[in-house]
């Protein structure tokens, strides 16, 4: 019984049409990212970079004032840590995002000195590192992001002092923020180590505390035109300004590996070994954004607790221009057969209690790419 109702409700999430990361680009190395939907049936349950977050499904956070902000929902410490080079890039991978869901995209850092995993973020003094709101043009954020096959770029500061840094990535949605309560906030967290011989510390704010329920990015009608829109919490470092501003350029949100546009990568992906003393090492691998598929590896977990993640094969990026070649998917299509793959994950843990065997589920994921 107690099953069947967490299904319910996993099912009921699923049909809302909300959002989660489903995957990092960190510098060139695939991460899987928390799955409230699997991770918590697996056996080992997989470790993560991205901070845990069962209850919340893929729905959001609208209380600014609450703890949940800062992470997610009642969102528990991941235990991995992926590496990154001061200035280099990660990208952030979005199951499908409802276009009706309008807002702006907000990523900040936070400098955990010493180990995230063991961190109070409400403790923590975030920076912001990228922003964008309103467009000239009068689409959003959002928009862009979906345009560009549901993927947010940002990069690392150049100049920060190297160390343990927890990453918090969001989107604001504000379809019902005419409302007080009713914007709805899908933030994620994830932890990095970042090399750098930088030695900048960026002053930062509190979450909870740099949001408000009243800011007027927050309690705002976004349905009457409106021809700017303040982005909420600080500004970006190295902005040089004293706010996030109004409206916004539009964002180039993912980068890609030439000029042309290429279709989807359909080849599979078999996982790499990270190492010959560990039994069954964690690995994820995934393509490069190239047209010839690349493995590449996710840090380990130790070898007396190994856990193996699913391989899959990622879609690289794609515009109108490319005419439908390869697999002839948009990438609406690809990520809505996703989302058909969660569903099928959510069905089979109303099957049997404890550990499920997602394998069925899983086979169907490489077939979204495919033609």
């Amino acid at each position: 019984m107690h099953s069947t109702i967490l299904l319910s409700l996993a099912a009921a999430t699923l049909s809302a049409a909300h959002g989660i990361v489903s995957d990092l680009d960190i510098a060139g190395t695939y991460f899987g990212s928390y799955n409230p939907y699997g991770d918590p049936y697996m056996n080992p349950v997989p470790e993560r970079i991205v901070w845990a977050f069962p209850t919340a499904g893929n729905g959001p956070v609208e209380d600014v004032s609450s703890s949940d902000i800062v992470c997610n929902k009642a969102a528990t410490a991941a235990k991995l840590t992926a590496p990154i080079a001061a200035g280099k890039d990660v990208t952030f991978f979005w199951t499908t995002w409802p276009e009706s869901h309008k807002g702006p995209v907000m990523t900040y850092m936070a400098n955990c000195n010493g180990d995230c995993s063991a961190a109070d973020p409400t403790a923590l003094s975030f920076f912001k590192i990228n922003d964008a709101g309103l467009n000239s043009d009068g689409t959003w954020a959002s928009d862009d992001l979906i345009a560009n096959n549901n993927t947010w770029t940002v990069t690392i500061p150049s100049d920060i002092a190297a160390g343990n840094y927890l990453l918090r990535h969001e989107i604001l949605a504000l379809h019902s923020a005419g409302t007080a309560n009713g914007a709805q906030f899908y933030p994620m967290c994830a932890n990095l180590e970042v090399s750098s011989s930088g030695s900048a510390n960026p002053e930062g704010v509190k979450f909870p505390g740099a949001y408000s329920a009243t800011d007027p990015g927050i309690l705002v009608n976004i349905y009457n035109n409106p021809t700017s829109y303040v982005i909420p919490g600080p500004a970006v470092y190295g902005s040089g300004s004293g706010s996030s501003g109004s409206t916004s350029t539009k964002a180039a949100v993912i980068a890609t590996t030439s000029a042309a546009a290429v279709a989807p990568t359909t080849a599979a992906v078999a996982p790499i070994e990270t190492s010959a003393a560990a039994a069954d090492p964690t690995t994820v691998a995934k393509p490069t954004f190239a047209t010839t598929t690349a493995a590449v590896v996710a840090p380990t977990t130790a070898a007396a607790q190994p856990t193996t993640l699913q391989t899959v094969a990622k879609p690289v990026t794609t515009t109108a221009a490319a005419g439908g070649s390869g697999s002839g998917k948009s990438s609406v299509d690809i990520n809505r057969c996703l989302d058909e793959v969660n569903q099928c994950i959510a069905k089979a843990q109303s099957k049997t209690g404890g550990a499920v065997d997602f394998s069925s589920c899983e086979s169907q994921r490489s077939a979204c790419y495919s033609s």
